[in-house]
């Protein structure tokens, strides 16, 4: 018993030396720790090319938008997936023509795809303007929201978007009749024929937003496009919002002019502020000015108040049917409660008595038209000085514009 015992401990005591030998010097020569190898390849710094080689996968597969490669740029993480990335957009294939618009946090340009000659809007956005305002989630909402909405025949339609180093990028197709308030302004006050269509499109679009889960939040003449025929096309999606019919939001923004009484006073509020902007609007087609849209804190005490002072009161050489001014009644209603806020309420009004607003998204008539507009299918927009031999998308031109609202 005694050399059993002997022998095992023998064994155990060989053994356990024999664990504290290197693989190397078991092996009678040199071998590679390759758990230190892997280890030192992860904190190896990678250079640009080996970057590009990474994210190269990310742009060429057609599942690119729902994964990555890592690593990513923090710049780039941050707005995917809304916005894949893609290195080289000037092979996108898209010539520069002009500047349509300038906006809080970029441009928007025409561009002409060459391969097919088609004309886009595409939307320029600064990476660095949008971090600094603190709006990364405004922006991909923004895409989120195009994307979704798109399809309407009342509302721009998103192409495509994609991010660059150090830009943004929605494409989107190029509306050529120009704005509502280039219309307003060349004609002055609209035939009521032309306001029931241009009230009843974009009614149809607020319901379908809202009916999405999306307040707009910045319906105004200036974000309204004609198309070919003159009917409407709502653009700019920079202030929408996620919000459900029950929901309530306080965050201030939007166009002054056009804001809601419950958003100057500085309250909760929720979808209605968008057919208070709907009021807004029909009441400068008509009239061609704007109702008074003073918040009640900036108004005098009720028993010296002066009645054209009370927010949605209307012009007083406003020469409209009783008709048209019962529909603005409604819909500049103070309280949003009793505010007219459906297609169904919009429906059993005296304006559209024996009208079927649903029937308007077949577009049978076209305002431009009825006002016997003519060749304005290649509108040219005003021009600010800007440089034409702009090439480069990715070298961001500098812009003094400063945003006016924010989320």
């Amino acid at each position: 018993m005694g050399n059993s015992n002997a022998k095992r401990n023998n064994y155990h005591n060989h053994h356990k030396y024999d664990s504290q030998y290197s693989l190397s010097d078991l092996l009678g020569g040199s071998c590679v720790n390759t758990a230190a190898q892997a280890s030192n390849e992860e904190r190896r710094s990678w250079s640009r090319a080996s970057n590009r080689s990474w994210t190269k996968g990310t742009v060429q597969d057609i599942h690119g938008s729902s994964k990555t490669v890592w690593p990513v740029p923090r710049f780039q993480l941050m707005f995917l997936p809304e916005f894949p990335v893609k290195e080289y957009p000037l092979k996108m294939g898209y010539s520069f023509l002009d500047v349509i618009a300038k906006g809080a946090y970029g441009k928007v340009y025409r561009v002409q795809k060459q391969e097919t000659s088609q004309v886009f809007a595409l939307k320029v956005i600064s990476k660095a303007m949008i971090v600094a305002e603190n709006s990364v989630q405004q922006a991909k909402e923004e895409a989120a929201i195009l994307r979704m909405v798109g399809h309407h025949p009342f509302i721009v339609n998103s192409v495509h978007r994609w991010q660059g180093r150090k830009t943004l990028y929605i494409l989107m197709n190029y509306v050529s009749g120009g704005e509502l308030f280039s219309l307003v302004d060349e004609y002055g006050c609209l035939p009521e024929k032309v306001v029931r269509i241009y009230v009843a499109e974009i009614a149809l679009a607020i319901d379908f937003l809202h009916n999405a889960g999306i307040v707009h939040r910045d319906l105004k003449a200036t974000n309204v496009l004609l198309d070919e025929d003159g009917h409407a096309v709502i653009i700019d999606f920079g202030l929408a919002k996620w919000l459900q019919r029950m929901e309530r939001t306080n965050t201030f923004c939007g166009t002054p002019q056009y804001m809601a009484p419950e958003i100057l006073k500085k309250e909760y509020y929720g979808q209605e502020v968008d057919w208070w902007s709907l009021g807004v609007l029909a009441c400068v087609l008509f009239t061609n000015e704007f109702p008074s849209t003073l918040s009640s804190e900036l108004l005098p005490d009720q028993n010296n108040l002066n009645c054209a002072n009370v927010p949605g009161i209307l012009p007083a050489n406003a020469d409209i049917s009783p008709a048209a001014r019962d529909l603005l009644k409604r819909l500049l209603q103070p309280d949003p409660r009793l505010r007219l806020k459906t297609l169904l309420n919009l429906q059993r009004i005296a304006f559209y008595m024996g009208y079927d607003i649903q029937s308007y998204m077949l577009k049978k008539e076209s305002p431009f038209r009825i006002l016997g507009v003519k060749n304005r299918g290649e509108v040219q927009q005003k021009k600010d000085d800007f440089d034409k031999k702009f090439s480069n998308f990715e070298s961001f031109p500098e812009d003094n514009t400063t945003q006016t609202s924010h989320r």
